[in-house]
């Protein structure tokens, strides 16, 4: 069964964190990071937020680890944007599912006939 307040929570989160992350982290035009999915546990206690980054300059794992370690701002801000009884710890996570499509691709490209010979 769906907690729809859950997802409503999930989304203010996505939104809130997104809009701050867009504003006030890695702007600069190099990096550009985008949060894929959010996913709080039922008791509010923790939310994991999956990322994707796109950068040309620095790791992705990098920039990671410094989410995490600023992860109280993050959670400052949605304290002043959510009313709730219950501010959940917050955790940044790499998705790398696009890489791992990427990498599909590129095996499926190697092993398909080129459309030019049939």
């Amino acid at each position: 069964m769906v907690d729809f307040r859950l997802e409503k929570f999930n989304n203010s989160v996505k939104k809130i964190i997104g809009d701050y992350l867009s504003k006030e982290f890695y702007n600069e035009g190099s990096t550009i990071i985008s949060i894929l999915n959010v996913d709080t546990s039922k008791d509010f206690s923790f939310c994991k937020i999956l990322v994707s980054i796109f950068t040309t300059e620095e790791n992705s794992e990098l920039i990671i680890d410094d989410l995490n370690k600023k992860r109280t701002l993050f959670q400052n801000r949605l304290t002043k944007k959510i009313r709730t009884s219950r501010i959940p710890k917050i955790r940044f996570e790499y998705d790398k599912s696009f890489e791992f499509q990427k990498q599909i691709d590129d095996l499926i490209s190697e092993i398909s006939p080129d459309k030019k010979n049939i």
